[in-house]
């Protein structure tokens, strides 16, 4: 049975057949889509530094408002857009095919708009440092090239091409100030990166680094308190979060949740317990599902831990990283617990064998 909108695309596909349609976007920038592609495959294939993640419409980095023209979007997960939002027309650029000519605005928070002047570079970096930490997990040590500049907000993310392996994402362990960069890398199994990693990168190899990118970054401006959840290496942007608060003398209470498996899986513990000594607003909880040898630390699931510590939210910011389905946990339960959408931040990193969530 046809539809109003299987009408509008045949009557586009017969009168306008190969024709691409005119997007324009909020910054200034018109873009060619061909017909069947994506906004945001076109605006990277024309040099358009639209912001993005995963491009399998999980994360909601590209997340956009349509102004006009009609937009189809593919399946994508209830993280990144929600029923509410879809009814405020905001779409996913990587999920959304036009078949008439648009207009969208990029989504930016205040500030983001304060701060958008963010160079997206291409840099040569070499390694400096390669240290195993766990029996899967790796942190890695960048010197840039010339000594370039490389602007970026604590909690954001750079996609890095190491070796002849297709590019990846890692978020940022470093703070915005330090002179070099720091990456942590886990390995898995059939990961193309991580087994090159693990296997062949050298000290003083060559990588090629672009960003920033990610939008999970500390707020400023924000001084009430903060709630951090982390899982696996998404500890490394709660790491850069952390190291540049103190960094600029920031006073609020900060809550770091960090779960795992099993206690052989944490890492970096002695340095968040160093950063709480100097800190006593810093709050540090690991916590483990498998019974620990250490009776130091909590069993049981992260997002249990955040709920028995924290009876009222008002005021928060949450910052959430690891991965995608203990992000997704987590977020509903603040939600519920009265924090604003809002005011959580995160930014999922789905592999090729991370389930796509189909909507509808």
């Amino acid at each position: 049975m046809l539809n109003k909108r299987n009408i509008n695309k045949i009557h586009y596909i017969i009168l306008e057949e190969n024709m691409p349609f005119k997007v324009k976007i909020s910054d200034g920038n018109e873009i060619l889509v061909d017909e069947g592609n994506t906004i945001l495959e076109a605006a990277l294939d024309q040099g358009i530094d639209f912001p993005h993640g995963c491009r399998s419409g999980n994360c909601g980095a590209c997340k956009s408002k349509k102004i006009s023209g009609d937009i189809e979007m593919s399946p994508y997960s209830e993280f990144a857009l929600d029923e509410d939002e879809e009814k405020q027309n905001l779409i996913l650029a990587c999920r959304s095919v036009p078949w008439s000519d648009c207009e969208i605005k990029i989504l930016t928070d205040e500030e983001d708009d304060e701060n958008n002047n963010l160079e997206i570079k291409n840099l040569e970096c070499k390694v400096v440092n390669l240290k195993k930490v766990t029996n899967d997990i790796y942190v890695m040590n960048l010197s840039i090239d010339n000594k370039e500049v490389f602007k970026f907000k604590a909690g954001q993310y750079a996609e890095l091409y190491i070796g002849k392996c297709k590019e990846k994402h890692f978020s940022m362990a470093s703070s915005p100030n330090a002179g070099e960069l720091e990456f942590h890398i886990k390995t898995l199994d059939g990961g193309e990166v991580s087994a090159y990693v693990k296997n062949n990168l050298k000290i003083g190899e060559a990588i090629k680094i672009k960003g920033p990118y990610g939008n999970a970054h500390l707020r400023e401006k924000h001084k009430g308190p903060i709630i951090a959840v982390a899982g696996g290496t998404g500890l490394a942007p709660i790491l850069s979060i952390i190291k540049y608060s103190q960094e600029i003398g920031s006073k609020q209470p900060i809550n770091i949740y960090y779960g795992s498996q099993s206690e052989n899986e944490l890492y970096s513990i002695e340095q968040f317990e160093e950063m709480s000594k100097i800190n006593e607003n810093l709050k540090f909880y690991p916590v483990v599902i498998e019974k620990p040898k250490n009776k130091i630390l909590r069993r049981g699931f992260v997002t249990d831990a955040v709920i028995e510590d924290i009876k009222d939210f008002d005021g928060y910011k949450a910052y959430l990283a690891g991965p995608p389905k203990m992000v997704e946990v987590a977020e509903e339960i603040l939600i519920t617990k009265g924090i604003r959408k809002v005011d959580i931040h995160s930014d999922a990193f789905y592999t090729p064998y991370d389930e796509i969530k189909e909507q509808k």
